[in-house]
């Protein structure tokens, strides 16, 4: 005989009052004794016996009141995970993920009061911030704003992939749409993860991204290293001096294949960067600011960069009074890089070399690629060329004790460079003693100038 159903069952409620029904799962079903409780226990009970028990288990584990709770509102929270970010990453990724959440609550939420007002204010160029705002407040006055503002809870999984279809309808390419989702992953996670999406567990943006990890390397084209040919030809002496006529494209190129360096820290080394370790003796540039945190670290200076005159033309900035190495260069994007990169590439498309995948940052992969073909100590080339130590922790940057043992790895890398020819001689003594090349004199005297024409205007009928 199978198990009893709810019809098998009955009931003489005049010979009924109070009774107690336990289920299966540990579920009680009490009733007070009156026809109504009767019917309402009846009817749960036959919804049972249509659908079957609920195990405990498979019950949602946030309540209905954490789901309705009131959350952060969007402004506010995009302004938190901003200044986390500010806390773990470098300028120019948090840049990247500022615009990246702009270009999301821009395409998600046109007419809301809150998010237009935040985008207005975070224009940077205040011509732009000034217009915004002004437009802010003519759809406000015209009615054309939906809501005031909008909480976080309300942002879910539909959003997400509204938002990517928006992209994908532009359309643009599949790495920007996974670099954009990659920055909200984050927003996700942070917000979640400090209690201001009280609606989600987990985040939403998983499973939305186009490539995974590792197809998107497939498809990358990484960086390539330069054959002999073309640093024999780019390092040609009278090619090169003749083309790289400022100290940053002198020693720019110099610093990146004798260190392997990348250009934005070769580009931004102060003259107290460069120190002697006492001991040893031995000379080192410390990289105080880098992409990684690994990147942190104390760089030897090599035989070869001494033999061309590098420590010469560190004394005649320090003679100058210039703070950094390169104080002709403005800070453009949070990076002195800007002239080095672009005349970099007009000169190998000039000495016919410009191959695919090469740039200056071709000569890091150089480095490393000899140092690993000398049988060089892996965890030292890390330390060297700014890699974690393969865990994801970075190298303690405070440390000079190995500073021979990296010494002796750099020392090792040969190149096709006439050392002998290329030697400094002293060529950007007079530009770097006269400040009106620097660049800190040329912004003071643009700052004065545009001073003197304001009040000049004031005087103006």
């Amino acid at each position: 005989m199978g198990a009893p159903n709810l019809s098998d069952f009955n009931f003489d409620l005049a010979a009924m009052r109070r009774y107690e029904i336990e289920l299966k799962n540990g579920t009680t079903i009490r009733t007070d004794g009156s026809a109504d409780d009767h019917a309402r226990a009846m009817e749960m009970m036959a919804h049972i016996d249509r659908i079957g028990m609920i195990d405990p288990e498979d019950r949602p584990t946030r309540s209905v009141a954490a789901l309705r709770a009131k959350s952060e509102p969007i402004a506010s929270a995009v302004d938190k995970w901003l200044a986390n970010c500010s806390g773990k990453n470098g300028e120019r990724t948090v840049d990247a993920k500022a615009y990246h959440i702009k270009d999301f609550l821009a395409l998600s939420f046109p007419r809301i009061e809150s998010v237009e007002r935040w985008l207005a204010e975070h224009e940077k160029v205040e011509f732009n911030r000034k217009r915004a705002l002004r437009e802010l407040e003519e759809n406000k006055a015209a009615g054309r704003h939906v809501s005031t503002d909008i909480e976080v809870n309300a942002i879910g999984k539909q959003t997400l992939v509204e938002y990517k279809n928006a992209l994908l309808a532009i359309p643009q390419t599949p790495k920007t749409i996974d670099n954009k989702l990659n920055s909200l992953h984050d927003f996700f996670k942070y917000m979640i993860g400090h209690g201001l999406h009280t609606a989600l567990e987990t985040n939403p943006v998983e499973g939305m991204f186009i490539q995974t990890k590792k197809s998107r390397k497939k498809t990358t084209n990484p960086y390539q290293p330069f054959t002999a040919e073309a640093l024999s030809i780019l390092f040609e002496p009278e090619a090169y001096l003749a083309a790289m006529d400022a100290p940053d494209l002198f020693w720019g190129p110099l610093l990146g294949i004798h260190t392997g360096m990348r250009i934005g820290e070769a580009t931004q080394i102060r003259c107290v960067d460069v120190h002697k370790a006492p001991g040893s003796g031995l000379h080192y540039i410390h990289v105080y600011k880098s992409k990684t945190p690994g990147g942190i670290r104390n760089v030897p200076i090599s035989d070869a960069l001494i033999e061309l005159g590098f420590l010469d033309y560190i004394e005649e900035c320090r003679a100058a009074g210039a703070d950094r190495l390169f104080p002709h260069r403005a800070l453009i994007n949070h990076s002195y890089s800007k002239e080095l990169s672009a005349r970099m590439l007009a000169y190998q498309r000039a000495q016919r070399i410009k191959a695919p995948q090469t740039s200056f940052h071709s000569f890091r992969v150089n480095v490393i690629t000899q140092m690993h073909n000398n049988d060089s100590n892996t965890a030292k080339v890390m330390k060297i060329v700014g890699h974690d130590d393969g865990g994801g922790h970075s190298v303690h940057w405070g440390y000079v004790r190995d500073l021979p043992d990296l010494k002796h790895i750099v020392d090792k890398l040969r190149w096709p460079i006439d050392v002998q020819a290329l030697r400094y001689n002293g060529r950007f003594a007079s530009f770097l003693a006269d400040r009106n090349n620097w660049e800190a004199k040329k912004t003071d005297d643009k700052a004065t100038a545009r001073n003197t024409n304001n009040k000049k205007s004031t005087f103006v009928d």
